[in-house]
């Protein structure tokens, strides 16, 4: 089984313990986020690699980050900053809601893991069964969109854009 779908299973069993301790919430979130990184990278690391020697995809999986996962996927989240890019860039694709919902998930996933895990006080009270499967249900979404679009040219664009953006930024 794929490591992104071990974590989303992981998530789904800290969160349907007997009794969940704030620590079970804040691994499931942590876990729902890297979920979706995990997914995102593999894909990468297939679509960039070929298939020998072994192991090749994994090292290109090592070489991206999150924050510049993050970053690169910015313009896929509105049309108007995704046609510019796709002009600048040269490459026509259509915009993708699908995308977008993925680029929009993954920011939001991503700051609920800083929460997760760097916030010990949690001051708001944010840390809760609640907000845990709302970051679960966000990672399955994010699952959800990429299983309907990740055979298209925009996904492959997207995929590309996420280990080559900061390349691609600075040729235009």
């Amino acid at each position: 089984m794929p490591l992104a779908d071990e974590l989303v299973d992981h998530a789904s069993r800290l969160l349907a313990a007997p009794a969940i301790a704030k620590i079970d919430c804040r691994r499931a979130v942590s876990a729902s986020n890297y979920a979706v990184f995990h997914l995102l990278s593999d894909a990468v690391g297939t679509q960039v690699s070929p298939p020998t020697p072994p192991g090749m995809s994994g090292r290109i999986q090592r070489l991206l980050g999150h924050r510049p996962m993050r970053d690169a996927m910015a313009p896929f989240r509105d049309s108007k900053k995704w046609s510019d890019f796709s002009i600048d860039l040269g490459i026509p694709c259509i915009f993708s809601p699908d995308l977008a919902v993925i680029a929009q998930l993954y920011a939001e996933l991503q700051d609920a893991r800083h929460l997760a895990d760097y916030d010990v006080i949690d001051a708001k009270g944010t840390v809760d069964l609640s907000w845990a499967t709302d970051c679960l249900d966000k990672a399955k979404l994010a699952f959800d969109a990429w299983n309907r679009i990740k055979s298209t040219d925009e996904a492959r664009l997207f995929l590309a854009t996420l280990i080559f953006s900061v390349k691609w930024a600075n040729r235009t």
